[in-house]
């Protein structure tokens, strides 16, 4: 009887409650039940269980990538525990700031935008999903977790009636970037007056929060930082305000200050492989994701980023996609080397809980990302070599600049032909082996990497999505998570956004260069298939 209760215990401390379920994409008609009340996880079992995941064996490929469907079971998770806020495995301190790196300026230049492919009219599933997140904006402005558990002060996980659910940082920007994506603004759109109010409580929030820290908010114990990193908040936050550049209206110039305030933790904690000391939680790749991202957005919008920083964001994307350890860039002197030599060596490294999804999902999307930037470095990097009054040193500035985006675009071919093939196995998509607000993040990570690429990987993707996204939603409108993020507030937005995907703007260079690269692309004469590299048959 001993033997069968201490692993009944432990699942039902940690929540594995619908683990055995299907992913969305093969779920049922019928809806998986929520997940039970928890109880905080007792302290017996916090000292026995170690603070980390299990890692994946040497030599034995991540979960979704084998021949065995990814469903857990209780011996899977055994050592999985929720860590209290700030500390992570071994005690892990909450990152120090390098204060000698200078403060990101935002300035006035803003990249033109447009879609990389006809987007779809909103579906009644969109719009259903979207009266429901309005619906459930707070009287402060904010959006809550939607219910679901949360981390006790002690580490373990409550839930109940009477457990509190106040607006956070996290889901509200995830919330606001599916309105934005919807089409409305801070002035303009069905639910300009939602975002107005959402962004001014974004905003507020960040003029409050201290300098020097990379934290954003003093709410702790949510579901978005104990599973994929604690400072998942400041990474949201910084992505909303560069999506919101020059669309929040009358909050404009404050939005502005918020996202140098955002950019300039962001780029002084960043440590020379790409990653942040303490950014500890149940599968970190994820919130990594959403800060590569912002730093490219940011920098689209107007934000001075250094180049060291996305040099930092491309290997610790090289990371995600072969699971290995990022290499350490170097800092320019001018910076503080010493803060590079102190870094945590494996900062870069984020977790993926052994979820080939979310690793691979995160590392080819954020590839992507630095792409399209250097995309815009290129063309101006052109200008410069066609100005016959160009100074030497600009152009061989401008010369070496194009020599780095042609062999990033190599790099990212291979990185994005892998992930065609990825998607294509049901294995690979199934994730943790049911929906939870991680699989919806990653498969918006995948969604906003192949609608750039379009073709056919793109038309059979997102009809997947779609088809599997209706299916899994609620009656109510909202879609929930059965593992981890169960929150229908994140949940939900996370689906929204993958089925409005095809609504993602990028810079007009960078859609421009990606037809190209599509036009240029030789046809083999026997398959009439396109193929990288090589010149075109002959007629």
């Amino acid at each position: 009887m001993k033997k069968l209760f201490r692993p009944l215990a432990v699942a039902t401390a940690i929540g594995v409650t619908g683990i055995a379920g299907t992913n969305l994409l093969l779920a049922q008609e019928k809806q998986l039940p929520a997940e039970k009340p928890l109880r905080a996880l007792p302290d017996d079992l916090k000292r026995v269980l170690p603070a980390e995941p299990p890692a994946v064996a040497p030599g034995r490929p991540a979960r979704g990538l084998d021949d065995v469907k990814p469903v857990r079971g209780i011996d899977d998770l055994k050592g999985r525990v929720d860590r209290v806020p700030g500390q992570g495995a071994g005690g892990a301190a909450d990152s120090k700031p390098d204060t000698t790196i200078a403060p990101v300026k935002v300035g006035d230049t803003i990249a033109k935008t447009e879609f990389a492919v006809k987007p779809k009219d909103l579906s009644p599933a969109v719009k259903k999903g979207l009266e429901y997140l309005v619906k459930g904006q707070q009287d402060d402005g904010g959006w809550n977790q939607g219910g679901g558990w949360r981390n006790g002060t002690g580490g373990g996980r409550v839930e109940g009636a009477k457990v509190e659910d106040p607006s956070d940082i996290g889901n509200t920007c995830f919330v606001l970037l599916a309105l934005l994506r919807a089409g409305s603004t801070a002035t303009e759109g069905e639910y300009k007056d939602a975002v107005h109010k959402g962004l001014k409580f974004v905003i507020n929030r960040v003029e409050k929060a201290d300098k020097d820290s990379l934290y954003i908010t003093d709410v702790r114990g949510t579901q978005l930082q104990s599973k994929i990193g604690n400072y998942v908040d400041t990474f949201l936050v910084n992505l909303v305000l560069a999506e919101f550049r020059g669309k929040s209206g009358d909050q404009e110039k404050a939005l502005v200050a918020a996202l140098e305030k955002t950019m300039t933790k962001i780029v002084r904690h960043q440590t020379a492989d790409g990653g942040f000391a303490g950014n500890n939680g149940w599968a970190t790749t994820l919130s990594m994701g959403i800060c590569n991202k912002s730093l490219v957005r940011a920098k689209e919008r107007g934000a001075v980023v250094d180049d060291k920083a996305l040099a930092r964001v491309l290997a610790q994307a090289k990371s995600s996609v072969t699971n290995t350890a990022p290499a350490a860039v170097a800092a320019d002197p001018k910076a503080g080397p010493a803060a590079v030599a102190a870094a945590p060596a494996m900062a870069g490294k984020a977790g993926d809980a052994g979820v080939a999804l979310y690793r691979v999902g995160q590392g080819a999307g954020n590839y992507q990302d630095v792409v399209n930037s250097l995309r815009l470095d290129a063309e101006k990097a052109k200008q410069v070599l066609a100005d016959a009054k160009a100074p030497k040193d600009e152009r061989d500035r401008a010369e070496k600049k194009l020599q780095e985006v042609k062999e990033a675009e190599v790099q990212n071919d291979k990185v994005q032909a892998d992930l065609a093939r990825n998607v294509k196995n049901d294995n690979f998509v199934a994730g943790f082996g049911n929906n939870g607000g991680e699989e919806f993040l990653s498969f918006m990570n995948i969604s906003e990497t192949l609608v750039l690429l379009g073709g056919k990987d793109w038309d059979d993707w997102d009809a997947k999505m779609v088809k599997g996204l209706e299916k899994a939603q609620d009656k109510d409108g909202s879609w929930q998570g059965h593992h981890c993020i169960t929150g229908k507030t994140f949940c939900t937005a996370g689906a929204l956004l993958v089925l409005m995907a095809d609504r993602t703007p990028f810079p007009t260079e960078v859609i421009k260069a990606a037809r190209e690269k599509k036009e240029n692309k030789p046809v083999e004469p026997k398959t009439g298939e396109t193929q990288p590299g090589g010149p075109a048959p002959a007629k």
